[in-house]
């Protein structure tokens, strides 16, 4: 009876890792975060344009498997601190891509001062006019405070942020 419990707690110690793999992105998203995206395509494994939740188990078994470095059955620190850095990573390079394909004007591999400067498009040069709000050709400490606050809930919602 031993051995069955303590197989049946190393199956709820992994089947609660899997739902909480399975469920981060959830939970990130619905934060404000970005977790990573699964596609229907990623889910729909057969490709029938419909997904089972064999499919989806098959999914996060494939994810905890990619983890699970030492293939020991079970996920330590270090490889879960390796699989969320290699997220960022992913995404990072995502968006740098997208930086450079749409700053880069003359595709040569690298941003100039004049490419940077040409990106504001139509608020172009109305940066500094924005600020000014009382329009005395200086921006104040409360002025500039206020940009930040309103540049900062556009970008990040009404979150906290603790430092």
């Amino acid at each position: 009876m031993a051995i069955l419990a303590g197989n049946l707690k190393t199956k709820l110690a992994l089947a609660s890792v899997g739902l909480a793999l399975a469920l981060t992105p959830m939970i990130a998203h619905a934060k404000g975060g970005h977790g990573p995206r699964v596609t229907f395509e990623e889910l729909d494994a057969d490709g029938n344009g419909s997904v089972t939740e064999a499919e989806m188990r098959a999914h996060r078994a494939a994810h905890f498997a990619m983890a699970d470095a030492d293939g020991d059955g079970s996920l330590s620190r270090s490889e879960l601190e390796a699989q969320m850095k290699s997220g960022k990573e992913s995404r990072m390079e995502r968006r740098l891509d997208r930086m450079m394909d749409h700053l880069d004007a003359d595709d040569n591999g690298v941003l100039s001062q004049e490419e940077l400067a040409d990106a504001g498009g139509k608020r172009k040069g109305h940066g500094f006019s924005r600020m000014d709000k009382d329009g005395d050709g200086a921006v104040s400490k409360a002025e500039f405070e206020e940009m930040g606050k309103k540049h900062h809930g556009k970008r990040h919602g009404d979150r906290k942020h603790q430092d």
